[in-house]
């Protein structure tokens, strides 16, 4: 049965959509990074508790079933009731997911939302300081310079996650809806990452020699960023690259590296270098290799200006979409339910932006 729209109530939007946002906020920040404030008087498992409540009493809304007398095990083969399910659990990813990436890759991504079936339209226009030019007095004008370059579109793709759903258990509390959701936002977020490290990576082909670098050295870094930076009016320019990428930028000099141990090996790698912060890219994993093998390069480094376009664009169809089998359809009693999201990723700007190799 497919995913049909549906909409929260005012009264639901006020209690659940906000303790769902605080959740995940609040998972991010114990596990991972976030610079979200999180409601302290309350631990994440009371916060998941919480959700999995107001969350099963909006699908209990939705399908119009009476669980007051009837068992679990009967509800669970409800088909209005499995709808629902899934309905809210879809409805929960699309309100975190755009959020959650766009706070993770602000340093060098945009995200926009479009209706299903509509594209992200982007103009570009022409970054570059005008050219100034000594004129005679008698010729009214020079070569004219442009503003407006161009517009460039990007159409989601679909993209689907199939997990295996024992609805029962979840009922019976012995699996969490909050959890489970949060699992599918964590995946999907990784996978973009992925898309976003390799449309970075195949452009070190496209940059022009000035824009690019094939080896390490403190002066190529320096010339490197403060290039992007001078080329982007002068915004300055940060270096972007996995903790394994970053933690190569050190003096060559073994006098100069002298007072920079303990902020190395506490950090591992020096946050700032020659007057250019360093952004650390968390790695992802591969996951169709055969021994986790990282998904991200640890061998180049990227020079942006996060104070102009940014480099990617990210757009997100606002809708997706759960398709879920009947629940007795694999002899285990679990059944396949599969997430249908669409997004897109693009390296789509008007801003001046270099790549480092690293031997």
């Amino acid at each position: 049965m497919a995913f049909n729209k549906i909409n929260f109530s005012a009264e639901t939007a006020k209690d659940l959509i906000p303790a769902w946002k605080d959740y995940v906020n609040h998972y991010r920040k114990e596990n991972f990074s976030t610079k979200k404030i999180v409601n302290g008087n309350k631990s994440l498992a009371e916060k998941e508790a919480l959700v999995n409540k107001m969350a099963f009493a909006e699908i209990a809304k939705f399908a119009n079933v009476d669980s007051s007398f009837i068992g679990k095990s009967q509800i669970a083969q409800s088909p209005m009731y499995k709808w629902a399910f899934f309905a809210v659990v879809n409805k929960l990813v699309d309100i975190v997911i755009p959020d959650v990436v766009a706070e993770d890759f602000y340093q060098f991504a945009d995200v926009s939302v479009v209706g299903r079936g509509n594209s992200g339209k982007f103009t570009l226009k022409s970054n570059d300081l005008f050219e100034v030019s000594v004129n005679g007095n008698s010729r009214r004008h020079i070569q004219s310079q442009k503003q407006f370059t161009g517009e460039k579109t990007l159409t989601p793709v679909n993209h689907t996650i199939t997990t295996q759903v024992d609805l029962y258990r979840v009922l019976a509390g012995e699996e969490s809806l909050a959890e489970y959701a949060l699992k599918t936002i964590l995946s999907i977020e990784a996978e973009i990452a992925i898309d976003i490290a390799f449309a970075m990576q195949e452009s070190f082909d496209t940059r022009s020699t000035n824009f690019k670098e094939s080896s390490y050295t403190p002066n190529a870094f320096k010339t490197l960023a403060t290039r992007v930076g001078a080329a982007n009016g002068g915004r300055k320019a940060v270096a972007v690259g996995t903790e394994l990428a970053l933690m190569d930028v050190l003096p060559q000099d073994d006098y100069l590296k002298l007072g920079l141990g303990e902020t190395y090996n506490t950090v591992g790698y020096l946050p700032v270098f020659m007057n250019t912060p360093l952004i650390a890219l968390s790695q992802k994993i591969d996951w169709t290799s055969a021994d986790y093998d990282f998904a991200i390069s640890n061998k180049h480094i990227y020079f942006v200006s996060p104070g102009v376009q940014k480099l990617i664009q990210v757009v997100f169809e606002d809708e997706g979409l759960y398709i879920a089998d009947d629940v007795f359809a694999n002899g285990n009693l679990t059944q396949n339910a599969s997430m249908h999201k669409g997004w897109i990723t693009g390296l789509i700007t008007n801003s001046k932006f270099g790549v480092m190799k690293l031997a």
